[in-house]
C-alpha cells in the first residue's frame, strides 16, 4: 500500500513538473518582411538610378508599438525589395531614394498604419520617386605632392599661372556652362567652359570653389589643364554623375606633366 503511494506522489510530481516547465518555454515573437518596389520620374519622364545620380533605396519600418525603426537598403537598379524580418504588428513605412554617399535624392509618401501578419509578406504600395531634373555641382583643384596650386615650387607650390575647363556629358558632347568661382563665401569671379577655344582662367587655389547651380543631372567628364606661363604642365580629369535634386562635390587631381620647362 505503502509502495503505491510512493509512485502515485512521484507520478503527480513529474505531471506538475512537465507543465510547470511547458509554461516557462520561451515562446518566439511572429516574424515577417514587407517587400515594395519603385519607379523615377524626372521632369516628368521615366528615369533611371544613372540618371538621377541614385544607388540605393531604403524601407524604413517604423512599429506603432514599440516606437522601434527597422531599416532594409536595397540597390537602386533592382526596383523592388523585401525588408529583413520585423515582429508582426503594425508599421508606418517610408521609401527614400539615396545617392552613393546616402544623400536623399527623394523621399516617398508615408504608408501609414499597415498590418504585418505573419507567415505572408506584405506587400507596400508601389512608391514613384519624382525627382528634379537638376542639381547642384561643386569643384575644386588640387595638385599632387604639393601644398598649393600657386605659390611657386620653391615654396611648395605647383607654380601654376592659368588653367583651363572642360566639362561634357559622358558620350554626348561639350557642356557650356558658367562656373562661378568663390573663396568661402567670397565671389571671385566666374569661368565659362568654351570647349572650342578654352579660356585662360587666372590660378585656381585649392581652397577656392567653382559651382553651378541648375546643372542637368546625370553623367559628366572633366578635364583641366594647368599652365606655367605657356606650358601644360599639370592636368587632371574626372568621371562623375550629378544627382538630381542634390548637390555633388568633387575634388580633381592635377598630376604633373613630364614636360620641358616645367
Amino acid at each position: 500500500m505503502r509502495s503505491n503511494l510512493v509512485y502515485a506522489i512521484a507520478a503527480l510530481v513529474v505531471l506538475l513538473g512537465s507543465t510547470a516547465c511547458d509554461r516557462c518555454r520561451h515562446v518566439p515573437a511572429l516574424r515577417s518582411s514587407a517587400s515594395t518596389s519603385w519607379s523615377i520620374t524626372s521632369a516628368g519622364n521615366v528615369a533611371t538610378c544613372a540618371q538621377v545620380g541614385a544607388a540605393s533605396v531604403s524601407l524604413l519600418l517604423h512599429d506603432r508599438a514599440s516606437g522601434d525603426d527597422t531599416a532594409s537598403s536595397f540597390a537602386c537598379a533592382d526596383m523592388q525589395g523585401t525588408s529583413t524580418p520585423v515582429a508582426v504588428g503594425t508599421y508606418d513605412a517610408t521609401l527614400i531614394l539615396r545617392a552613393a554617399d546616402g544623400a536623399t535624392v527623394a523621399a516617398g509618401p508615408t504608408q501609414a498604419a499597415f498590418t504585418i501578419a505573419s507567415d505572408l509578406v506584405t506587400e507596400l504600395q508601389a512608391v514613384v520617386f519624382r525627382v528634379s531634373d537638376q542639381g547642384k555641382l561643386m569643384v575644386s583643384l588640387a595638385t599632387l605632392g604639393t601644398i598649393a596650386n600657386c605659390t611657386s615650387p620653391d615654396r611648395g607650390g605647383a607654380g601654376i599661372t592659368g588653367v583651363t575647363i572642360g566639362l561634357g556629358h559622358a558620350g554626348d558632347g561639350c557642356a557650356p556652362v558658367t562656373f562661378t568661382r568663390s573663396r568661402g563665401s567670397t565671389n571671385v569671379g566666374t569661368y565659362t567652359v568654351n570647349c572650342g577655344s578654352p579660356m585662360v582662367a587666372s590660378c585656381i587655389e585649392r581652397d577656392e570653389t567653382l559651382s553651378i547651380d541648375g546643372l542637368a543631372s546625370g553623367p559628366y567628364v572633366i578635364g583641366v589643364n594647368a599652365l606655367s606661363g605657356s606650358i601644360r604642365c599639370w592636368a587632371g580629369s574626372d568621371i562623375f554623375s550629378v544627382p538630381a535634386g542634390a548637390t555633388l562635390t568633387q575634388r580633381v587631381q592635377l598630376a604633373a606633366q613630364p614636360q620641358p620647362g616645367c
